[in-house]
Order: C-alpha cells, then sequence, then structure tokens
C-alpha cells in the first residue's frame, strides 16, 4: 500500500469516527423508547397493571407488558400514558 493511499484511508476512518453521535460516542444513556399503552385487560401474556393520577383528569389506568416500565405525563391534554421499554 503506498503512503498517499494510507493517509486518505486514515482520514476518512477520523471523519466516520468524528460523525457519531455525542451519546454513542460519549456513552450518554438514551431515553427508553415509549410504546403505545394497553387500555383493556390482555387476555394472554403477562402484563403489568400500571395506573397514576392528574388534577384534571382524575385516576387512569392502563396495561404494559411484564419488562416495561409505565410512563405518564400530565403535561398534555389528554394525558399521555405510554409504556416505556427499558
Amino acid at each position: 500500500m503506498r503512503p498517499p493511499a494510507l493517509a486518505l484511508i486514515l482520514t476518512v476512518w477520523a471523519f466516520a469516527a468524528a460523525a457519531q453521535p455525542y451519546e454513542a460516542a460519549h456513552g450518554v444513556p438514551q431515553s427508553p423508547a415509549l410504546t403505545g399503552a394497553v387500555y383493556v385487560r390482555p387476555l394472554y401474556g403477562v402484563f403489568r397493571h400500571c395506573g397514576g393520577a392528574c388534577l384534571k383528569s382524575g385516576s387512569l389506568s392502563w396495561f404494559c407488558f411484564e419488562k416495561q416500565e409505565c410512563y405518564l405525563s400530565c403535561a398534555t391534554s389528554p394525558p399521555v400514558m405510554r409504556c416505556a421499554t427499558r
């Protein structure tokens, strides 16, 4: 391999490494992916019962898969009830 070709390869590699997102390069945790909630109790599978309350809406209830976390945001109208994948 000739030296100019090696320099070109190293330059391309440096630009590719610099193009990575900050989170991936520095190990900053990303927010969990939110998926839709289920509002009727599922017949099959293992689900987690989630609940919460907002001042204007009152008590709220929904279901998520067993390995998901419940997510409730009262900042919008209607409230956002979602399941967060860990």
